[in-house]
């Protein structure tokens, strides 16, 4: 790693971190607000369920694939501008959803969104990783995490409110007059970040990596609606594998490559990346398949859905500066590992729960899951934005943003056919042949998702066991030293 140039970057940290943390804070409030808005923009607009989906997933399309591409060149041409840029670029992507009149413009309008976020989400914690010395670099990305987790914590309630009160064009109003405060903040208070580096960007390898994370992400979205086997779901996997194959020879014939491929040798990087997957690939099904299990087998009614669904966030950014912290302090081998194990061990408890369970039952239970990866996250990041050289911060902040995304997909798309194959099995074998067919489904779905989260158990476990190869904090120091 080489340390932070504060030398040159004569801004405040902390003043750097906040902004930092504002333009996070919204980013990740909008998708929240947006999820809970569907059923209105679906009336709205007119659009069936599927097209409806669209409008969330054009955002996260456009996010995952840029996030290497404006990483790279935040590093290139400095972290404030890309940022500054994305802020504004969201805005305007923000204004265009409130001025929609069609669900056609508002799916565009949610790209645009999406281009913007990609270059607040690769360049922000690298940002930060700049402005900090090393010796606060986690405590500073536990912030970041906070800022993240509060946005999903509010996105939910203050959709629900605007929407309410307001009309679904301000949740996306809102963000305008913000975005632009903000980017003058940072235009006019900020100085330092903005070195130019000599170098361009890789096009070839930006275009393949682009069509082969779009060829997954494709076969991903298709592959959960026509099934797995279908024609179309597998040609677009066989692309995406070419692709990758073809990026990786790329890049390692290129003079300066978009991504590196030297970097997978620092055991930290490489390691990170596989745990960052792993969490988030575990973690992911327990937001999305949980409130299936609340609604429809315990019967619990919405308001106390959404109470249970806020004790994750809440955890988080309880959490999350406590262990970015503690990892400036005795490494993020020991943190990381544990955190892992214990997201883990919350998943087994989850497995205990079954159609009579209460509600203190379930909190407990989320609690814990939710304090493993908590202790997880931040140490995670930092370790991995500490294993590359300062050059290349903002490719680091991609790629742990990029295993972010990747790892979600991958983890509802696991999950999903795990509870989809035990709940055809349960049909299918007659176990439940005396049940009514709503009991017979909420059955199979209980014992489905029990499944998954087994599932889920062991990947974090073997997480865990390879989070502990990592580099030992007296090495780390050693290491750090000779940069």
């Amino acid at each position: 790693m080489v340390t932070t140039s504060n030398k040159l970057n004569r801004s405040p940290k902390w003043l750097v971190l906040n902004l930092v943390a504002i333009g996070t804070f919204m980013s990740t409030l909008d998708a929240g607000i947006v999820t809970v808005a569907l059923p209105t923009l679906t009336s709205v607009f007119r659009t069936g369920i599927v097209a409806s989906q669209w409008f969330v997933l054009s955002y996260t399309f456009a996010i995952t694939v840029l996030l290497l591409a404006f990483g790279k060149l935040g590093d290139l041409f400095g972290r404030r501008r890309l940022y500054v840029l994305g802020i504004l670029i969201f805005s305007a992507g923000s204004a265009a959803c409130g001025l929609s009149v069609t669900g056609l413009m508002l799916i565009l309008s949610r790209a645009i969104q999406g281009i913007g976020t990609a270059m607040v989400m690769s360049s922000g914690p690298a940002f930060v990783t700049e402005a900090f010395p090393h010796s606060e670099r986690g405590k500073s990305l536990g912030f970041i995490g906070t800022a993240v987790a509060l946005g999903l914590l509010a996105g939910p309630l203050l959709g629900g409110l605007i929407i309410q009160y307001a009309g679904w064009r301000w949740m996306f109003f809102i963000n305008v007059p913000i975005g632009i405060t903000l980017a003058l903040l940072l235009t006019v208070k900020v100085r330092g970040f903005d070195q130019n580096r000599d170098g361009v960007l890789d096009i070839r390898g930006t275009i393949i990596m682009s069509l082969a994370l779009a060829s997954f992400l494709g076969a991903e979205t298709v592959g959960s609606k026509t099934g797995w086997k279908s024609p179309i779901t597998l040609s677009l996997f066989v692309a995406a594998a070419i692709l990758t194959g073809a990026f990786i020879i790329t890049e390692r014939a290129a003079d300066m490559p978009i991504l590196d491929l030297k970097l997978f040798r620092q055991r930290e990087f490489t390691i990170g990346a596989i745990a960052g997957w792993a969490n988030y690939a575990a973690t992911m099904p327990v937001a999305i398949f949980m409130p299936f299990y609340l609604t429809e087998i315990l019967r619990m009614p919405p308001h106390l859905v959404g109470l249970m669904l806020t004790f994750g966030p809440a955890t988080l950014a309880i959490t999350a500066p406590i262990a970015g912290s503690l990892s400036d302090r005795i490494g993020s081998r020991c943190l990381t590992s544990i955190g892992l194990l214990t997201a883990a061990i919350g998943l087994l408890t989850l497995r205990a729960l079954g159609p009579n369970a209460s509600a203190s039952d379930v909190a407990w239970r989320l609690v814990l899951a939710s304090f493993g990866s908590a202790m997880f996250v931040s140490p995670n990041s930092s370790a991995v934005m500490g294993s590359v050289p300062q050059s290349d911060l903002g490719v680091a902040a991609g790629v742990v943003a990029l295993v972010r995304n990747l790892g979600m997909v991958c983890g509802i798309s696991i999950a999903g056919a795990v509870i989809a194959t035990v709940q055809k099995n349960y049909a299918v074998t007659g176990e439940i042949m005396n049940a009514s067919p709503a009991i017979a489904r909420n059955l199979g779905f209980l014992a489905g998702l029990k499944a998954a989260f087994l599932v889920s158990a062991i990947i974090l476990i073997l997480a865990s066991l390879i989070s502990a190869m990592r580099v030992r904090p007296g090495d780390r120091e050693a290491f750090e030293k000779m940069q």
